[in-house]
């Protein structure tokens, strides 16, 4: 990739204009286990696909989700009982807390399990929902349900439904184990997302990206996102270099900063790191920092934290995010919730069509100065939802 540029912002803008009309000349990319090897013919439709697939994705969602309609207030006077992946994640905090707000609108109780990360912790939070008798168990945001099957198993005995949200691609179902274990879940578009994080790597670099992936392989989605990530830099740029780190949720506040700085060390010529979730990227800008690199490396995530969002204005380090409305995520979870403690039909698959939504420098002023969770995306989903629960 070049070694450097005036701005960031006349970088993207050239690069994307210069692809949508075929006039890139392009290095492409292959990948490997852990990394892969530069080399190969430039490939303008590539560019130009990438280039395109970001702008698709630039413009407010509609809502999608075709589903029967139920009575939402008649969750009045039940108890969500919430545990989240790890309390210490902005993002999933911010999800909780809206889910919060609409639980309460429409009357139930929501109950917060804080917790650091670990399945002994999410396990002894299921326990403590039998204990009080809640009338659902939600595991957000990530859990490993394979790692707590026990648990899993002393709530259905109990009678207790559990629905998993955010935590399995669209499409995907859970292991033999667990599958009888969980009454639903919401599901996400986690490659897709993945897929815009790589492609917008292409075009800004006009297919030169040298890129470190960061990722976290025990939350379940992760390992179809890296390779989701590896798969589109084969098919848009396969003379790209990609490397790919993995850090523990638990560890990301004490070596995500230390494995960017080593990894920006060690290859000068690495442009890009690209943290596959973006609460990683508040770590990972430190690492930039330490490393000398601020100007030259950029990094592009997923899903729309506002401390995130905020890094993309203030400084010239997070170029761009993938985000998903935290409002519409909350609304989607309370929905699948709702359907289970009413006895409606459930969207069967998990699949909420919870949009994506990419800001760089050009739109992120949209989500507030500073950002505020799920501004910026419109709401479509208010009026969606609404109409299928009817008032509170």
């Amino acid at each position: 990739m070049p070694s450097a540029t005036p701005t960031r912002e006349t970088r993207r803008s050239t690069a994307l204009a210069a692809a949508l009309t075929l006039a890139l000349g392009l290095a492409a990319c292959s990948g490997g286990s852990s990394a892969s090897t530069a080399g190969g013919e430039v490939d303008a439709a590539g560019v130009s696909a990438a280039a395109a697939a970001v702008e698709a994705a630039s413009a407010d969602p509609t809502f999608e989700l075709q589903a029967p309609a139920f009575p939402m207030r008649d969750i009045a006077g039940k108890t969500i009982f919430n545990i989240p992946n790890s309390s210490a994640v902005p993002y999933v905090q911010a999800v909780d807390e809206e889910s919060a707000a609409i639980a309460e609108r429409y009357g139930a109780t929501w109950v917060e399990y804080a917790n650091q990360g670990t399945p002994t912790e999410h396990s002894a939070g299921i326990d403590q929902a039998v204990s009080q008798g809640a009338d659902v168990v939600v595991l957000a945001q990530g859990v490993n349900v394979d790692l707590i099957v026990p648990a899993l198993q002393r709530a259905k005995a109990a009678g207790i439904p559990v629905v998993v949200t955010h935590t399995l691609q669209t499409g995907d179902t859970f292991s033999p184990q667990a599958a009888d274990l969980v009454t639903a879940q919401v599901t996400a578009p986690f490659d897709e997302a993945a897929a815009l994080i790589a492609n917008w790597a292409i075009a800004d670099s006009e297919g030169e990206a040298n890129a470190v992936l960061l990722t976290a392989d025990e939350v379940p989605p992760s390992k179809g996102m890296v390779e989701s990530m590896r798969a589109t830099f084969e098919q848009n740029c396969p003379a790209c270099t990609v490397k790919v780190v993995n850090v523990p949720v638990t560890d990301w506040a004490t070596k995500i900063s230390g494995e960017v700085q080593t990894a920006l060390q060690s290859d000068p010529g690495v442009g890009y790191v690209l943290p596959i979730y973006d609460s990683m990227a508040l770590y990972a800008q430190q690492g930039v920092t330490a490393a000398g690199k601020t100007g030259q490396v950029q990094m592009a995530s997923f899903n729309g934290t506002p401390d995130v969002l905020k890094l993309m204005q203030d400084g010239d380090v997070m170029a761009m995010d993938v985000g998903e409305d935290i409002r519409w995520l909350a609304w989607s979870t309370l929905d699948q919730v709702g359907r289970v403690l009413t006895g409606a039909p459930l969207v069967a698959d998990g699949d909420q069509k919870t949009p994506l939504k990419v800001f760089t420098d050009e739109n992120v002023d949209a989500t507030g100065t500073p950002p505020v969770a799920g501004q910026g995306y419109g709401d479509a989903h208010v009026a969606g939802y609404e109409a299928l629960w009817g008032a509170p």
